[in-house]
């Protein structure tokens, strides 16, 4: 696994440079910690890989929560200023720091990458905070995203409250780089599984540092 890194400073300078983020108050910092049937995932952190310039991915690394914290492993989940910080059930944006250049650091976010010929989406880290997927957390630090409405009835109905959808897996997958990496099944059907044949099912968890 490439670890995300980055010589070009004008990706940095123009994410800095965005001023309107309406995700801006940040909560405590935290890993992301996968929980699976498969031991040898099961208690791993997810980390960002690099997919291109400035651009990261969500793999799978080798790090446990006895090791020590990193940059690369290190998120935080931005709300709005209406929000409170670290809060759950709460609109916000999975956020991270990419280090680049030794010591720049370049503010970024996570956008869901959907490929139209495939269920399977790949969560990318953009440069900025104007590419995002919004996501939430559950009382129990689940990642899930709501689901606001219901297209398996004619006419569509919005749930109330929303769903909280956990369609999470790891797979190997191919975003510009072969890596081992979080992804999510696209829809609600818990009939139709992955295309993708390596996918395995996770859950994936907040611990705060």
């Amino acid at each position: 696994m490439k670890l995300a890194t980055l010589s070009f400073t004008a990706f940095a300078s123009a994410a800095l440079a965005q001023s309107e983020n309406y995700y801006n108050i940040t909560s405590r910092p935290f890993r992301l910690l996968l929980k699976s049937d498969n031991k040898t995932i099961d208690g791993t952190t997810l980390g960002g890989c690099h997919q291109g310039a400035a651009i990261e991915g969500l793999c799978v690394t080798d790090q446990r929560l006895e090791n020590n914290a990193t940059w690369y492993n290190t998120f935080t989940h931005n709300v709005s200023a209406s929000a409170e910080p670290n809060a759950i059930d709460t609109q916000g944006i999975l956020a991270f720091t990419l280090l680049a250049s030794g010591s720049m650091q370049i503010p970024s976010s996570m956008q869901l990458s959907i490929n139209p010929t495939s269920n399977v989406a790949v969560p990318t880290i953009y440069p900025g905070f104007q590419q995002y997927t919004v996501v939430q957390f559950d009382d129990s630090g689940s990642l899930y995203i709501p689901a606001y409405q219901n297209d398996f009835v004619s006419p569509p109905e919005s749930p109330s409250p929303p769903w909280k959808i956990k369609e999470w897996y790891v797979c190997l997958t191919r975003w510009s780089y072969l890596y081992t990496t979080l992804a999510w099944k696209v829809g609600m059907d818990s009939h139709s599984p992955p295309q993708n044949p390596t996918c395995q099912k996770v859950e994936v968890l907040r611990v705060y540092i």
